[in-house]
This record gives structure tokens, C-alpha cells and sequence, in this order.
């Protein structure tokens, strides 16, 4: 509602007399008031960014948004407030001071300037980027991916496993693209975060998944003291589950990007992390040796580019 009154507030009629090249009182009185309402929306729009830190914040204790996308949230509701601070001084100006607005309006119809357009393509896009904060807020959830339904003890989707996970993820992605055909003529950012955990039970150095593990440190270091090392062990092994959840997600992501049409561009920010024996929820008692700890976590959200 309260975007349908601000886009409305900013679809008051301007009046140009372009064929006679002249400001005319008509064109004062009506520009001068779409100033008053450009500015009336502006102060709206300033006191709901204010809230969207709080609200991220909030979120954040909740544990449905990472530091991260808090930090993209409350960045992009300041810099909405930026935008209308700088704009505020134009707008009240004109509003008030007659000679100021006849040489704004004067300046528009020769040709020289474009300052009605600018401020009013500036303001609904402001207002549009409040509204796609407050959704992603709103509609922020995590889902946990247990791994006896995943990697049955590893870190691989076997191919018995690999409907059920693409069968889990299909209803999330469109959801994806549902979103983002909201923003016309937005320039998007879709960031994707997989989280992988592990509970800190040692793995057996007799076993295919230590050798699996070992090999994939040894891309990235030769130092086989990190094999007698049960906590980097478990680093690796949540690591490589991010990783093999993260790469179906993407495949399955780019195939949904053909649905997303009318956006100016979007790119997919894709995060894979291993968090090791990190608890996966601060608010649960966790054990040592622990299957609620040996998950994924996935989150979505959309954001302005």
C-alpha cells in the first residue's frame, strides 16, 4: 500500500507548454506542487529506511539473515536515505522559492536540464528499493538439509539422493524467480549461501572418507600433519558438503535464470562455506558427536545490484 501511494504521489501530471517555450502559472502551481509531493513521499520514505536497520538487526538475533546480508540491508536502506538528503534541498527549494522553480521549469523546457525527470526517476527508484529490502526481510528463511537425507555420513548426493534433492530445491528456485520478476527495469543481485557443518566425531583413518578428505587437502597444502588433525578434518568435510549441495543449487539456478524476464540485469552471487565444528544454531544444545550438527544450510535472497 504504501508503494501504490508513493508511485501514485509521483505520477502527478506536469504540465508543459512545450509548443510556447514559456512558464506558465498553470505549469508553476502544478510543479510546485508535485515538488510538495515529491518531498511529503521522500520524508515517508526516510522514516521506513530508518526502521530497516532495526528490523535487520532483529533478524539477525533470530537467525534467519547472516551478518552479511544484515550488512547488505542496512547499507542499502542508508544509502536510500542518502538519496533522499540530497534531493531534499532541490525539492524544498522549488517548492518554496518561485524564482528557483520558473528557472528549473525554464531550463527543462529549453533543453538545458532534465531536473522534473531526474527527481522523480530517483524517487520511485528509492522507494523500489526500500520495498525489495522489506520483502527480503520478510520472506527470510534458512533451510536445514539433514545429512542422513543428503550424504548418508559423507559429503557426496548419491544418485538415489539426487530427485529428492532436486525435488526439495524446484519449489525454492521458482520462488527465486517469482521475486525477482517483481522488479522491472532493476538491476539485480541474486545472493545464494550454502553453509555445510560437521560435528566434531573423528574420522576414521581406515575409512574411504579420510582418503577422500586427504586428497582434497592436498590440493591446498602437502603438509600431512592436517591428516592427524580431527577439527580440520571436519573443516574439510563440511566444506566439500557446502560444495557438493552449492554446485547442484547453481546448475539448477542458471536453468531458472531463463524464466526471470523484464529485469535490467541480474547476477547470482553464489557463496559456498564450510563452517567445520561450528554449531549450525546458537539457540540448540548441541553434543560433541552430534547428527544434528552434520547439515547444510542454504538461504536465498534478492538484492539491488
Amino acid at each position: 500500500m504504501y508503494f501504490k501511494n508513493t508511485f501514485l504521489g509521483l505520477l502527478l501530471p506536469i504540465i508543459l507548454c512545450v509548443s510556447c517555450g514559456k512558464v506558465s502559472k498553470q505549469m508553476m502551481i502544478a510543479n510546485k506542487q508535485l515538488f510538495e509531493n515529491l518531498y511529503a513521499n521522500d520524508q515517508k520514505t526516510r522514516e521506513a529506511a530508518g526502521k530497516v536497520d532495526s528490523l535487520a538487526k532483529a533478524k539477525l538475533e533470530e537467525g534467519t539473515i547472516d551478518e552479511e546480508i544484515e550488512k547488505i540491508f542496512t547499507m542499502n536502506a542508508l544509502l536510500v536515505q542518502k538519496n533522499i538528503a540530497a534531493r531534499d534541498s532541490i525539492l524544498k527549494i522549488n517548492a518554496s522559492d518561485e524564482k528557483v522553480l520558473k528557472e528549473t521549469l525554464k531550463g527543462d523546457l529549453e533543453g538545458k536540464t532534465n531536473v522534473i525527470a531526474e527527481l522523480r526517476a530517483k524517487a520511485i527508484d528509492d522507494s523500489l528499493t526500500l520495498v525489495m529490502i522489506q520483502e527480503g526481510m520478510r520472506n527470510s528463511s534458512i533451510y536445514k538439509i539433514p545429512n542422513e537425507i543428503v550424504f548418508s555420513g559423507g559429503y557426496k548426493i548419491s544418485e538415489r539422493n539426487l530427485p529428492k534433492m532436486q525435488q526439495f530445491f524446484e519449489p525454492i528456485l521458482d520462488s527465486i524467480v517469482v521475486s525477482a520478476n517483481k522488479y522491472i527495469n532493476k538491476k539485480l543481485r541474486v545472493k545464494i549461501v550454502v553453509h555445510g557443518y560437521a560435528d566434531s566425531d573423528p574420522i576414521n583413518p581406515k575409512s574411504k572418507l579420510y582418503t577422500e578428505i586427504g586428497q582434497s587437502l592436498y590440493h591446498e597444502t602437502v603438509d600431512s600433519s592436517l591428516l592427524n588433525n580431527s577439527s580440520r578434518l571436519n573443516q574439510e568435510l563440511s566444506r566439500l558438503r557446502a560444495e557438493e549441495v552449492g554446485t547442484l543449487v547453481n546448475n539448477m539456478t542458471f536453468e531458472k535464470l531463463n524464466y526471470i524476464t523484464g529485469v535490467k540485469s541480474i547476477f547470482v552471487d553464489l557463496q559456498k562455506e564450510g563452517k567445520g565444528e561450528e554449531f549450525p544454531d546458537n539457540k540448540i544444545q548441541y553434543n560433541t558427536i552430534d547428527a544434528r550438527r552434520r547439515i547444510v544450510k542454504f538461504y536465498w535472497k534478492i538484492l539491488p545490484n
